[in-house]
C-alpha cells in the first residue's frame, strides 16, 4: 500500500513516488532518495541531535560561509547549512514523517472496515 505525502518548505520538498515506491527528498540543490519511512526516520533523529551551536563554534575558522555540516554517508558530499537552514530541514523532516504516519494509520483503518461484511454492518 502506497501512501501519498507531498510536504513542502521554502527550501526543500518531500514525497512519496507512486512509480518506485521511495521517498524523495530535496534541500536546496541536494536530493536523496529514501527506500522507505524508517531511513527517514534514521535521517530526523540524526538531525535532532546535531548541536548547532557546538558544531558552528567548532567550525568557526574555517572559510565555509555554512559552518553546520552534515555528511551524506558512503559519499564526500556533505550538507552545508546555517542555523535557520538546519531548522526548516529538521521541521521538514518531522512534518513529513508525522504525515506519512496519519496517512498510514487511516489506510489501515479503510482496510479494516472493507472487511466487515453486510452482515456486521447490519
Amino acid at each position: 500500500m502506497m501512501i501519498e505525502v507531498d510536504i513542502k518548505t521554502y527550501r526543500g520538498h518531500i514525497f512519496t513516488c507512486s512509480k518506485c515506491s521511495k521517498i524523495h527528498f530535496e534541500f536546496n540543490q541536494v536530493g536523496i532518495d529514501f527506500s522507505g519511512l524508517n531511513a527517514l526516520v534514521k535521517f530526523g533523529e540524526y538531525l535532532n541531535n546535531i548541536d548547532a551551536d557546538h558544531i558552528i563554534q567548532q567550525n568557526q575558522q574555517n572559510k565555509f560561509t555554512k559552518k553546520i555540516h552534515i555528511p551524506i554517508s558512503g559519499t564526500s558530499f556533505k550538507f552545508l547549512l546555517d542555523e535557520m537552514d538546519l531548522t526548516e530541514l529538521k521541521i521538514l523532516v518531522k512534518t513529513f514523517i508525522e504525515e506519512y504516519k496519519a496517512e498510514l494509520k487511516q489506510a489501515e483503518f479503510i482496510s479494516k472496515l472493507t472487511h466487515i461484511t453486510k452482515d456486521q454492518r447490519n
